[in-house]
C-alpha cells in the first residue's frame, strides 16, 4: 500500500525494528510490557508494521501467520497514537498488512476485537468491503471460559481474499 498523507505529513508503513520499541510502547493502551514490544518487533518484524510520519512512530500492527493454518494472517494487536492526524490510521495499517500478506499467499485475515471498539469493528468491515470478501464473526474466547474476563473476545475473520490489482 502506498504511503498516505495525514496532518503530520506523509505516513509510510514499514517493518518494525527493536529500535521502534520505546515510541510504540508509549502508544499502547495497557499491557504489553516494553519487553514484550521489543520481542514482538524482533520476532514478528516480517509480519508486522509500524506507521511513521517523518521520524515519529504514530502506530503499529503486530501480526503473524497461524502455524496450523498458514493461509491465515492473524492480527494480534493494533495501536495508533491519539494525535496522529491521519484518518482511519488503524484501518490503513490493517489494509497495508493484508495486502502484503495476500501477496505472500494469505487468503484470510483474522483478529479479535473487544466489544465497544467501534474503530476496530469498522476496520475489519472496511477490509471486507475493499476485497468484496465475506466477513464472519464469532466468540473466540467466551468470557465464561476466561477467568476474570468481563466480555467475550470476538473474532473477525475476513476471506477468502485475493489481490486488488
Amino acid at each position: 500500500m502506498a504511503p498516505v498523507t495525514g496532518a503530520r505529513g506523509l505516513v509510510a508503513f514499514r517493518a518494525p525494528t527493536p529500535q521502534d520499541t520505546l515510541p510504540a510502547w508509549q502508544l499502547r493502551s495497557g499491557s504489553p510490557s516494553r519487553y514484550s514490544c521489543a520481542r514482538w518487533f524482533r520476532d514478528f518484524a516480517d509480519t508486522s508494521l509500524v506507521a511513521v510520519a517523518g521520524r515519529d512512530v504514530i502506530g503499529f500492527l503486530i501480526g503473524y501467520r497461524r502455524p496450523d493454518v498458514p493461509d491465515t494472517y492473524c492480527v494480534l494487536r493494533t495501536e495508533v497514537g491519539p494525535h496522529h492526524g491521519t484518518p482511519a490510521l488503524g484501518a490503513q495499517l490493517l489494509r497495508a498488512a493484508a495486502e502484503r500478506e495476500i501477496a505472500r499467499g494469505a487468503r484470510f485475515v483474522e483478529g479479535a476485537v473487544p466489544p465497544g471498539d467501534a474503530a476496530g469493528v469498522e476496520a475489519y468491515a472496511q477490509l471486507a468491503r475493499w476485497y468484496g470478501a465475506p466477513a464472519h464473526k464469532e466468540a473466540l474466547f467466551p468470557s465464561s471460559s476466561s477467568p476474570g474476563s468481563d466480555h467475550d473476545e470476538i473474532l473477525h475473520r475476513i476471506g477468502p481474499l485475493y489481490g486488488t490489482s
